[in-house]
């Protein structure tokens, strides 16, 4: 029932509370806190312009791009409180430019708005979801704990910051096009919008699904069963058999209607789901095997 999912989550956050003893993870949520603060701090000291988002999204694919060359066994209290802090800043600037791109629409600057709140809006839909990986792995896989636990580079190839910053360089390349990028000014806002209540929606999901699923849920695929493997079914699995995943497909396609990119909104609903589509057929075998019937029935 509803009262016992409630009772469920409450006992999750308790287990949060007793369990987040590790240095290393007070270190990088300490820094994310004080990065997201000092983000706050620049966002109210830049400007509203075009220019200063320009250089912030400079400073932003510069980190995703640098952070591949991490060594991904990286767990030195400089590398995790860097990485979070980093994180924490631009997560800071996303929310506090948004806000003050939105305070806008007292004015009735529409245009205003549209124009100012994509990037900060994209910003801080990202990096939420770097924060929330961290903190999920610093609760319930503190021996796996690093700068890897950012999920700055999930796959090969340097792949994901590829992708981040395509995203942002196809947004400003179409904000130099006004013939193209003005006359869907109506149609970029309705992107806009179902962008930020989906990506929101997107990363809820995925959260949930992580946090009710505590350590059985593993970023990389499991293997062999440990013995404090259970099947969880319960919650929002109870709905979905992958919400983590369904989660993650519809933050990362939002992300890009935040910026209003018709061609990176079709790349990462593509390269997503080929991705989920080779995967999850692997995963649930693995969990047939652990799990036999229960997990049939499940299913």
């Amino acid at each position: 029932s509803s009262t016992q999912y409630f009772h469920s989550l409450l006992a999750s956050f308790e287990h949060l509370r007793e369990s987040m003893v590790s240095s290393l993870g007070q270190a990088g949520l300490g820094a994310v806190g004080v990065g997201t603060v000092l983000g706050i701090i620049v966002a109210f000291l830049l400007p509203i312009s075009l220019t200063s988002q320009g250089i912030v999204s400079l400073a932003a694919s510069a980190f995703f791009i640098s952070s591949n060359f991490v060594p991904h066994q990286a767990d030195s209290y400089t590398a995790v409180a860097g990485g979070c802090g980093t994180v924490g800043l631009f997560c800071g600037y996303g929310a506090a430019a948004s806000v003050q791109a939105l305070l806008l629409l007292s004015s009735r600057e529409a245009l205003a708005t549209m124009a100012y709140l994509p990037v900060p809006m994209f910003l801080l839909l990202v990096m939420l979801f770097h924060i929330m990986e961290f903190a999920f792995v610093a609760f319930f896989h503190a021996n796996d704990l690093g700068f890897r636990s950012l999920m700055l580079s999930p796959v090969p190839m340097g792949a994901y910051s590829i992708a981040m910053v395509s995203g942002l360089a196809e947004y400003w390349l179409e904000l130099q096009l006004p013939s193209l990028f003005w006359p869907l000014f109506w149609i970029r806002t309705l992107l806009l919008v179902v962008g930020i209540v989906a990506g929101l929606g997107g990363w809820a999901l995925r959260a949930i699904a992580l946090f009710t699923a505590e350590s059985n849920f593993t970023h990389l695929v499991a293997y062999r069963k440990e013995a404090s493997h259970v099947l969880v079914t319960h919650g929002v699995y109870s709905c979905c058999r992958h919400p983590g995943y369904l989660g993650w497909f519809l933050w990362s396609v939002s992300t890009q209607l935040v910026l209003g990119n018709p061609v990176c909104t079709l790349g990462y609903a593509a390269v997503a789901y080929k991705f989920f589509h080779d995967r999850i057929p692997d995963e649930e075998a693995f969990l047939v095997d652990f799990f036999g019937e229960e997990y049939l029935a499940y299913a």
